[in-house]
């Protein structure tokens, strides 16, 4: 090849060289600064510990006004150790909502604007937005979450717990009681009383929802009427009825689908976890808002059966909203049950998935105005009535265990039309792995029987075939 066309060749490839390193340059540029305009955080840990939780990530969806959040760190002293971990937290909290916006002031250097805020201490976190302010002390997701929803929330819902019929009460200190629940829904920003209705006639028109907590005994029929009107005009209902109990409320749940049988849910899963078989485990839910996305098992201790009827009425939508494995039953022989001889009996037993809460909705465009009442007054709003096999589940045993608490607070801020205040905990365990006895036979076999003779055949054709090269 002549010379010239050599250094053609070379010029060429040259050039191309040249071309393709700047593209390739231009492309990282361009990626780099998509990067910094919409920048993807990935949390790859199995419980999502650098994750929003799902409370806050509703939250931020709902924020469409500026919030600006001012930080009183030093930079070099006292609290300084923080200043990374509320960046960080408030980084993402930017990531999922543009109008977050935040800045660290130092009191030490800035202090025109530590008195103006009239901030005293180092660590102090000053939120403003919808007209509001609010100050924080502590660098957690949940108090910053709080705040936010403070300055969001127009005023403060009211729960009413019903009461004067055994109900659990707010005793701090006794262990059946709701009092851990009460401060719960309070930090939730809720409001909380208790309510009688043999003093009153109707139900509070204030009412978010309203509470029945594990009656002891019968709730008179004028009650009853009292709450079935309640209902009808779009009120919301949890009502929870332990097992062994009479109530007076089974005709009352049955027009509106709902049957609860005399018996007590038996379940063998339990053991896994070092509870009583008495103490049915719920892992899978229902579809619906409260159980979205919500993976921790509960526990209902001593619960009995709340299943929807095949007929339901007119009007009303029934589903379940939890149920146990099909490892338990409901147990209808009492007797046998107090012998301590319990077993499952399929032409007497409901055999799992028991169900445990269910939940009805009263269909607006169903209901028919009450005498005297004109079509535009009806109510514009569903009604909605849950109901749970056991109330013992909320109470203090039991509502920090597991995911007890997180799905007791989602059924009231479902109740209560608190969209965003629908939570997730994360969850701190794993799930266990569940094996019927088949599987777990025929790992048995695999693993101990069969690749261990495996093995053994392949080194004995493995020793005869090197013999035989020999």
């Amino acid at each position: 090849m002549p010379a010239k066309g050599k250094r053609s060749s070379k010029w060429a490839y040259g050039a191309n060289t040249i071309v393709s390193a700047v593209i390739f340059l231009a492309i990282l540029v361009v990626i780099a600064l998509i990067a910094e305009q919409k920048p993807l955080r990935l949390d790859v840990t199995q419980t999502g510990s650098f994750s929003l939780s799902p409370q806050t990530l509703n939250l931020l969806k709902s924020i469409d006004k500026p919030v600006q959040v001012k930080l009183f760190f030093s930079n070099a002293g006292p609290g300084a150790q923080n200043r990374d971990k509320a960046k960080e937290l408030l980084d993402s909290y930017q990531y999922h909502n543009k109008n977050i916006k935040y800045e660290f002031v130092d009191p030490d250097t800035q202090p025109e604007m530590t008195r103006l805020y009239d901030v005293k201490v180092y660590g102090t976190i000053v939120l403003e937005g919808f007209d509001k302010k609010q100050v924080i002390q502590t660098t957690d997701e949940e108090s910053l979450t709080n705040a936010i929803l403070k300055l969001t929330r127009k005023e403060k819902k009211m729960i009413y717990f019903l009461t004067g019929h055994g109900e659990r009460s707010f005793a701090a200190d006794a262990r059946d009681s709701f009092s851990i629940a009460k401060s719960a829904l309070e930090k939730s920003l809720y409001m909380t009383a208790e309510y009688n209705l043999l003093q009153h006639d109707d139900i509070p028109a204030d009412a978010a929802a309203l509470v029945i907590a594990g009656p002891g005994k019968p709730i008179p029929p004028r009650e009853q009427q009292i709450i079935g009107n309640f209902l009808a005009k779009g009120g919301k209902v949890m009502l929870m009825v332990d097992p062994l109990t009479d109530t007076g409320m089974k005709d009352f749940l049955k027009g509106y689908g709902i049957e609860i049988s005399d018996d007590v849910v038996i379940d063998r899963l339990s053991r896994l976890f070092g509870a009583s078989e008495r103490v049915p485990v719920v892992m899978e839910y229902g579809q619906h808002k409260i159980t979205e996305n919500f993976s921790q098992p509960t526990f209902f201790p001593d619960a009995r059966s709340v299943v929807p009827e095949e007929k339901v009425p007119a009007g009303i939508d029934v589903q379940v909203l939890a149920a146990t494995s099909v490892n338990a039953w409901a147990e209808r022989n009492l007797a046998m049950l107090e012998q301590g001889k319990a077993a499952f009996d399929k032409d007497e037993d409901l055999a799992g998935p028991v169900p445990l809460v269910v939940l009805a909705t009263i269909k607006e465009q169903q209901k028919k105005p009450d005498a005297g009442q004109k079509s535009e007054d009806k109510p514009e709003k569903d009604g909605v009535l849950i109901v749970s096999g056991n109330s013992m589940f909320a109470s203090n045993s039991y509502f920090n265990q597991y995911g007890n608490g997180d799905f007791f607070l989602n059924m009231i801020s479902f109740l209560a039309d608190d969209a965003s205040q629908i939570t997730v905990a994360r969850p701190d365990i794993g799930k266990p792995l569940m094996f019927t006895r088949d599987q777990a036979g025929m790992i048995f076999w695999i693993v101990l029987v069969i690749m261990p003779l495996l093995a053994i055949f392949s080194g004995i054709v493995v020793y005869r075939v090197r013999r035989s090269q020999r």
